[in-house]
């Protein structure tokens, strides 16, 4: 059985990374899978939160905090070392893959950036429910950047986008657990006065 989903995440692979391209996508992907390239938009959205954002943005922006590091954590800390499976672009031969990026000698599974987008979008989903559609296609589609490059096999991307997903629920309850009782204590405290 795992070795017919190991088979069938292979095939996927390679129809995804070496035989459904263009050129176009070629030229944009690296970037899209850059981090560092969104760091401005995230870092900035997340001081407006905080800024601007009233009550309900300041405690997404603790969500989001907490989902990130929660989640990075587990998926490169825990969940990598535990699996321990190599990436496409160090496992197979570079003639038959198409890497468009650094190769890294990071482990492969599951992958962090679909982990970290889905627990950004979740959370984001939470405060703007309106919006669900763009975030999580922002997140598919960094997902989907990792195995274009070649990076990452897309049942990487699957288990981060679980990961990141359960991630951000857990930060989204943590926080929302903290201020019920926060409120509740308020609520019991004696007045203060003469």
């Amino acid at each position: 059985m795992i070795d017919q989903l190991v088979a069938i995440d292979h095939s996927v692979f390679m129809f995804l990374n070496g035989i459904a391209y263009c050129p176009m996508l070629d030229a944009i992907m690296p970037a899209v899978t850059r981090q560092e390239n969104w760091y401005p938009l995230l870092g900035g959205l997340w001081i407006a939160l905080l800024i601007w954002g009233g009550r309900r943005g300041r405690m997404t922006a603790v969500m989001l905090v907490i989902a990130v590091a929660l989640s990075d954590q587990l998926s490169s800390n825990v969940l990598k070392p535990l699996v321990g499976r190599v990436r496409p672009c160090n496992a197979l031969p570079l003639d038959e893959i198409r890497l468009l990026v650094r190769r890294s000698g990071a482990l492969s599974f599951p992958s962090s950036h679909a982990t970290n987008s889905f627990a950004i979008a979740t959370v984001l989903v939470w405060r703007w429910p309106g919006l669900a559609i763009l975030f999580f296609a922002f997140a598919i589609i960094i997902a989907y950047s990792r195995v274009y490059v070649g990076v990452h096999y897309p049942l990487d991307v699957v288990a981060g986008t679980v990961l990141g997903v359960v991630c951000g629920r857990a930060a989204i309850w943590a926080v929302a657990a903290a201020r019920r009782r926060w409120e509740k204590t308020k609520a019991v405290e004696p007045a203060r006065g003469f």
